[in-house]
């Protein structure tokens, strides 16, 4: 009987690299990884691995989990444009400022007033996008294993409550004069504040209320422990309408934690167990650039990251969630799965468990969730 991880076909004849590359990852079906064999960058062949647990034949129904692994790109920097306000100076009669070059031209002379940030990351591609970009190059290999019997996805954004009352509503107007002369700024506004808002109101509670405000306000620009707040409290009873509502304040980055189990079945199943663990490991962890001449020991470089993919027999799952490329954050092996040492003849532990836990380089958006994604989408 032909080994079955030699030909791990999905219920019919193919050749050897051609199965492997229909088991690899597609990465959000954009990439085709292509065949399991030898390739050449730089001069040095580097081979794309497969390893997988169970070593059993995986059928067109098969589900199993597929585990991309590839080399980091770096996000990079756009470049951050700056542009500068510039007028002509004027001296103190009002008079233009001007000097005559060596040609005998007059020329203005110029103040720079400001700068501006104009383009800061804008357009920065996402992991996915800049793993795309490569078209498979920077893939290392694949591993295949089991569905985990606990499989779950939390999507979660952040939202906090905030408040705005009339007094604050009131100063915001004047957060730009405050810039420029604070001392003016902070008169103005005391001053505008309780005439306007003093003639808004009707009774005399109200009036009141917005003075005690204001002297708060006062009294906290010059060092004093109290709050317009519990001012308008103390003569009052009552509060101003804080307008609370729930905005969004941000995104939240995905984590996910899968168990296996390993049970080795013959001595080469153990072996790909082993090799399994190792290349999970060693992936996960940086590289010291031991080999780079001059900055040997000046920089660390980034692990490898992963993409994973549920997937049934030679495509995608139909149904099961989708992942974003990830980072493995720990991987956790306890060889005494039974709690009871015991191992072959050859040393492999009888039963052993594997913990993984990834969380994802980037952030869910709306557009993530395109046509081309089946199932409940990411």
């Amino acid at each position: 009987m032909a080994d079955p991880f030699s030909n791990p076909s999905f219920g019919v004849a193919s050749s050897d690299n051609q199965a492997l590359a229909d088991a690899g990852s597609s990465l959000g079906g954009k990439l085709n990884t292509g065949a399991s064999k030898a390739t050449s960058e730089g001069g040095t062949k580097t081979k794309v691995f497969h390893y997988r647990y169970p070593l059993k034949r995986i059928e067109s129904g098969s589900d199993y989990l597929a585990i991309s692994i590839l080399d980091y790109e770096p996000i990079g920097l756009k470049a951050v444009k700056f542009s500068e306000d510039v007028v002509k100076e004027k001296d103190q009669n009002g008079n233009l400022v001007t000097k005559t070059d060596k040609q005998g031209n007059i020329v203005y002379q110029y103040n720079l007033t400001e700068g501006k940030i104009e383009d800061i990351f804008t357009g920065s591609k996402t992991a996915l996008q800049r793993l795309k970009d490569k078209q498979g190059k920077n893939i290392n290999g694949f591993i295949y294993l089991p569905i985990p019997q606990n499989i779950q996805d939390v999507t979660s954004v952040t939202w906090s409550e905030e408040s705005l009352d009339p007094l604050s509503a009131f100063g915001l107007s004047f957060g730009a004069d405050a810039l420029k002369n604070p001392g003016q700024a902070v008169r103005e506004y005391f001053s505008l504040a309780k005439d306007k808002l003093g003639s808004l109101a009707a009774n005399d509670t109200a009036k009141r209320a917005i003075i005690a405000a204001v002297s708060g306000q006062a009294l906290g620009a010059l060092g004093g422990n109290v709050s317009a707040s519990s001012l308008v409290a103390r003569a009052t009873g009552q509060i101003f309408n804080p307008n609370t509502e729930l905005l969004f304040n941000g995104v939240s980055l995905r984590s996910f934690s899968f168990s296996f189990n390993f049970v080795a079945r013959s001595a080469r199943e153990g072996q790909e167990i082993k090799q399994i663990i190792r290349t999970l490991k060693k992936s996960m962890i940086p590289t010291n650039n031991s080999n780079n001449g001059a900055t040997s020991g000046v920089f660390i470089g980034s692990p490898k990251i992963f993409q994973l993919e549920y997937r049934k027999g030679n495509a995608p799952h139909p149904f099961l969630n989708r992942f974003q490329p990830m980072a493995l954050t720990n991987v956790s092996i306890n060889y005494t799965g039974s709690n009871t040492y015991a191992t072959y003849w050859d040393g492999t532990p009888v039963h052993m468990t594997m913990q993984l836990d990834f969380q994802e380089l980037n952030p869910l958006y709306t557009e993530d969730y395109t046509d081309d994604i089946p199932g409940v989408g990411y």
